[in-house]
């Protein structure tokens, strides 16, 4: 028998940037626990390779969406409206990698990347809220950066200037979005991970265990699937009195919450 507590079947899930790493891991988990996944992502191709490899039969629709356009948005959300009528979990994952610093890199880059990362999950959060959840309720996770969202002391480690901006602004976002969607019937949280093995990484496992695992008291780098069972368990109904949270996933390398 299933246990209620952690019951995902007959929801719907929209989950960006799923043709990545850890997106697609979230994707994988959230099919997994029965619920119906819309999986989206920029690159229609990538989405679609990435897709193939997981086990979802029609409980998964992959739809092409710039995260950063009202328009595109509201395209997906129609095809969500007509296909199953509801969006209960907004996961809001997808985000670039950059490595500017904030006096003397690209302006231009900066602004993609605060576009994209930060900019683009209040977008979403507030086009899926009014248009799905503020009459029932809903779940929203957002996707931060453990180490990057330290700033300055992490910087060269966990991304460029810029990157780790965006992410402190995405914890930051998370708990303001928390507190106004509380009256709604909304939880709205963040998972931060820390140093994981995927490809927007950049670089082979091998190379970052090296240079990484020692500083980690785990003692290795995480996966994708490290992150994706907390955006689950933070959809269910077990998080219900969950709300405003940063959690961790960064195998003990930053232990201050």
């Amino acid at each position: 028998m299933t246990n209620s507590l952690f019951e995902m079947s007959g929801k719907t899930v929209l989950v960006t940037g799923a043709g990545g790493g850890i997106g697609a891991a979230i994707t994988g988990a959230f099919l997994e626990s029965g619920a119906t996944v819309v999986a989206t992502d920029a690159n229609k191709d990538a989405l679609e390779r990435t897709l193939a490899t997981i086990e979802g039969g029609d409980r998964v629709l992959a739809l092409s969406m710039d995260v950063t356009s009202e328009a595109d948005i509201g395209r997906v959300m129609d095809t969500v409206a007509e296909r199953f009528g509801r969006i209960d979990v907004l996961v809001n994952n997808a985000g670039i990698k950059s490595g500017e610093k904030l006096l003397s890199g690209d302006t231009s880059k900066i602004e993609k990347t605060m576009e994209i990362n930060s900019g683009a999950v209040l977008l979403c959060s507030k086009l899926v809220v009014n248009r799905f959840m503020k009459d029932g309720g809903g779940r929203i996770v957002n996707i931060g950066s453990s180490l990057s969202s330290q700033g300055a002391v992490f910087n060269y480690q966990a991304g460029g200037a810029d990157y780790c901006y965006s992410k402190a602004v995405v914890h930051d976002l998370t708990k303001l979005l928390a507190y106004e969607c509380a009256p709604l019937g909304i939880n709205v949280n963040g998972v931060a991970p820390g140093i994981i093995d995927t490809p927007m990484h950049g670089r082979p496992r091998e190379e970052t265990e090296a240079r990484h695992a020692g500083r980690i008291p785990l003692a290795r780098v995480g996966t994708p699937e490290d992150v994706a069972g907390l955006a689950v368990f933070l959809a269910t109904p077990a998080a219900t009195y969950i709300t405003g949270q940063i959690v961790h996933v960064n195998g003990g390398m930053l232990m201050n919450g």
